[in-house]
């Protein structure tokens, strides 16, 4: 009853919009872990991570009692798999009547496909950014695209023979220079590994401006927009869910955030973020959202040092609710936000995000 009672608070806080809210997140974003074993050529975590460190369970436990979302996604600068008490941390969540959703690189799968299981986890987005090992090696640097589907063929394969449905997988591809010939043999890829979605997305920039060249050098602004287009027609054809009509819809932000005379407050963002969900790096900083942490070094308090009640309605999130009231907000992360409806508010608490079947066990 108290899920519920927050659920109603959230929604009427996207829709009135108050500086202050009187609920709590619906979704909590959480770091738990810095290390990683990749060394992506598009990833800001080089500029980021110094000393990798693994979130304790302790320390999750603490967030999440002082949160009590409904939804928590695991994902950050780091690998959330690599860290030890992660699988504690979503038996926590589960038993907690909440969905836990992990974002992977999926190097790790065919050793965990067990505790995925045992765990309850919900979904898994699997970062995979391309069709072929070929591709994967140009994108990451590394030889571990066998291995993911590897272990998404042990996972279904498990899955089924427990007679479970969870977790939904589906792949996130970052869509950059060397693997932007390959969008629609990964849709392909998605459909035989019984996938339920791709979420396509536009590399971000933001942070590694300096490496436009080297990883969007040599496609024009017509052709990227074309081959999302045809992308989106193609997955639609193989009755794949995808992310490409809401990415479609904002590229004429995504084209311009990145001009040196951008002015965000002329285009209009209108994220329901600030109001329905936390952010906490592992450090304990905070904002809306991993994009204005990871990419905008922003800092709107520490839930370890100051509590949640004093961050979530303290300057900053006021500050920034304000500003989005009157369709403002200073950082260039948000005028691609695809947190722009109240319909994302069902999807926050009753949906895994961005997957369209409901889990079951």
């Amino acid at each position: 009853m108290a899920g519920f009672t927050n659920l109603l608070k959230a929604g009427m806080s996207v829709m009135t919009r108050p500086v202050k809210a009187k609920n709590t997140p619906l979704h909590l974003q959480i770091e738990p872990s810095t290390f990683c074993n990749l060394k992506c050529g598009f990833c800001v975590r080089e500029k980021n991570v110094f000393t990798p460190v693994h979130m304790p369970f302790e320390r999750f436990k603490e967030v999440f009692d002082q949160t009590q979302p409904m939804r928590v996604t695991f994902a950050g600068d780091g690998e959330p798999t690599m860290c030890p008490d992660l699988f504690e941390m979503i038996k926590l969540v589960v038993d907690h009547g909440a969905k836990a959703i992990i974002t992977s690189n999926g190097t790790l799968g065919p050793d965990l496909v067990d505790k995925i299981l045992d765990s309850g986890l919900s979904a898994m987005r699997i970062s995979i950014d391309a069709a072929t090992a070929k591709t994967y090696q140009a994108m990451r640097l590394a030889d571990y695209h066998g291995t993911i589907i590897d272990g998404i063929k042990k996972l279904q394969a498990e899955k089924k023979k427990r007679g479970l449905n969870r977790p939904d997988i589906g792949f996130e591809y970052v869509v950059g220079r060397d693997n932007f010939h390959e969008m629609e043999a990964v849709v392909d890829l998605a459909c035989e590994l019984e996938l339920c979605r791709v979420n396509f997305r536009p590399l971000n920039l933001v942070g590694i401006e300096e490496r436009e060249e080297e990883l969007l050098g040599g496609i024009t602004q017509e052709q990227y927009h074309q081959g999302l287009r045809d992308t989106n027609n193609y997955a639609k054809s193989k009755n794949l869910a995808t992310n490409l009509d809401e990415i479609i819809s904002l590229l004429p932000f995504y084209d311009e955030r990145y001009k040196e005379d951008f002015n965000p407050e002329n285009k209009s963002p209108d994220c329901i973020y600030p109001w329905v969900q936390i952010y906490v790096a592992i450090d304990g900083k905070v904002t809306p959202c991993c994009a204005l942490q990871m990419d905008e070094k922003v800092d709107f308090g520490n839930i370890f040092r100051d509590g949640f009640d004093r961050v979530w309605n303290g300057e900053s999130y006021t500050t920034l609710r304000g500003e989005m009231k009157r369709n403002y907000s200073p950082y260039k992360s948000c005028v691609t936000c695809e947190g722009r409806s109240l319909g994302k508010v069902t999807d926050l608490a009753l949906r895994t995000p961005g997957f369209l079947k409901r889990n079951k066990s």
